[in-house]
């Protein structure tokens, strides 16, 4: 079984590392972020207050130059400006800002925002942050400094942050790696060797997938993937036993119907005697050889028959089956419900068989004076047609394998097996409605419009 250019790759291991570390490290970013804007919210906060308590610590004189300037140094800043109750402090030169951030008016969104700006500038500016003073109500705080020390700290704290990710992700990668490996990864790796094997050797008995006892959903994959390859060697032996019949039947059939050619030659003769009971068993003989001539004709066909090749046209199927109805027995009652303007799209050659076939069963069964009725019309987009007649019925033994191949008895078996499959070929569906002492519907449905290029061959 030729399966040229398949996937074989070994890629799922590969993408489920891919995947879990992706999925570690977008969790790790997720708390990277808020956590290195609480970081620098932190800092500047702790500077915002260092700078109030220096700035109060002179409040009351003016410091000399080189307190100042300690003051400033301690506290690491350029400038502090302090504004309350107390009055307006301010150590330092008036130093102009690339920045201004306002911590009382700061949003989460915000502060994630500035922190990754503050990396980004590399630690090269000159900011200025306000806040309120925590030990003075009212009091307001606003520092100038430059953001190097800053930076330098968020980077450094990133970097820790940045190893414990990576040890975390791998610790917990190799963990989830491997305890998918042994459960899901080589199991599905062994379910996809084993249909490697049976595609290219499906009969081979010893190509079998054994169950693992796992009662999850691999153990039930791996269960029903076995019993699929059990149906499926078994259909292809049955195949090959039916070829083999079909073969052997066609090698028949020539002989077999010149044998029946010339008993249907005497069985001519003998019908023109004068013998009223030899007439009378020669008509019993020549139904007889009829019947036996069109199960050869039958079997041979439904043996070389393959997918119906169809060539659909849209058909008005009042006049159609019209015309069908005309070859039944003159002593039936035939009752037509079609509407004029419906059509349906099919191959009228092979669908004729079809409702030849519905309608000569029910006039084999029908005594004089039968009827037999024909409705269809429209239902849920489709075209519905319903063959109904007022015969004995089906038998029971019979209904359930009506449209299985040599299933049925007093014909060849094989008509209602291929009603479905020509049926089946135009997109549509045929099933027997009901049956019973009071006469029997078999319903076909088929598509409204053009049931597609799939359902041609």
């Amino acid at each position: 079984m030729d399966h040229g250019g398949r996937p074989r790759g070994r890629g799922l291991l590969r993408r489920i590392v891919l995947l879990v570390t992706g999925v570690l490290l977008a969790g790790e970013l997720l708390v990277y972020l808020p956590s290195i804007a609480r970081f620098r919210l932190q800092w500047l906060d702790g500077l915002v207050q260092r700078a109030y308590i220096a700035a109060v610590a002179t409040r009351h004189h003016t410091p000399d130059p080189a307190l100042e300037d300690a003051l400033l140094t301690g506290v690491g800043a350029l400038r502090i400006e302090v504004e309350g109750a107390g009055g307006r402090v301010v150590l330092g030169p008036d130093v102009p800002a690339d920045a201004t951030f306002d911590l009382a008016r700061a949003t989460w969104p915000g502060l994630i925002a500035d922190a990754l700006d503050t990396l980004r500038r590399g630690g090269l500016r000159l900011v200025a942050v306000e806040a309120p003073a925590r030990m003075e109500a009212g009091a307001r705080v606003r520092v100038v400094f430059a953001e190097a020390t800053l930076w330098y700290e968020m980077a450094g704290y990133s970097e820790r942050i940045l190893l414990l990710t990576l040890l975390l992700v791998a610790l917990l990668g190799v963990g989830v790696v491997t305890g998918l490996r042994g459960s899901l990864v080589m199991p599905v790796r062994r379910l996809a060797d084993h249909l490697v094997r049976f595609c290219a050797a499906p009969e081979d008995p010893s190509v079998r997938l054994r169950w693992s006892g796992r009662q999850d959903e691999i153990g039930t994959l791996e269960y029903q993937v076995d019993c699929l390859g059990r149906d499926i060697r078994a259909l292809l032996r049955q195949r090959a036993r039916l070829a083999a019949v079909g073969a052997a039947v066609s090698r028949l059939h020539h002989d077999l119907r010149n044998m029946l050619a010339s008993a249907m030659l005497v069985s001519d003769s003998l019908e023109a005697s004068e013998d009223p009971e030899v007439r009378r068993r020669a008509e019993r003989i020549i139904a007889t050889l009829e019947r036996a001539t069109a199960l050869c004709e039958e079997t041979v066909h439904y043996a070389r028959s393959g997918e119906p090749v169809l060539r659909p046209r849209p058909v008005r199927l009042a006049p159609w089956i019209g015309g069908l109805v005309e070859g039944l027995r003159p002593d039936l009652r035939v009752e037509l419900d079609v509407p004029d303007d419906l059509t349906v799209t099919v191959d009228p050659e092979r669908f004729d068989r079809v409702l030849l076939n519905l309608l000569r069963n029910a006039e084999r069964v029908l005594p004089e004076g039968g009827r037999i009725r024909i409705r269809a019309g429209r239902a849920d987009g489709r075209v519905r047609i319903l063959v109904e007649d007022d015969g004995p019925g089906i038998p029971e033994e019979l209904r359930d394998r009506l449209f299985e191949p040599f299933a049925s008895k007093g014909g060849t078996g094989l008509g209602l097996a291929i009603c479905r499959e020509i049926v089946e070929a135009h997109g549509g569906t045929v099933r027997l409605a009901r049956t019973g002492p009071d006469g029997t519907a078999f319903e076909i449905h088929l598509p409204a419009g053009d049931f597609g290029e799939s359902a041609r061959g």
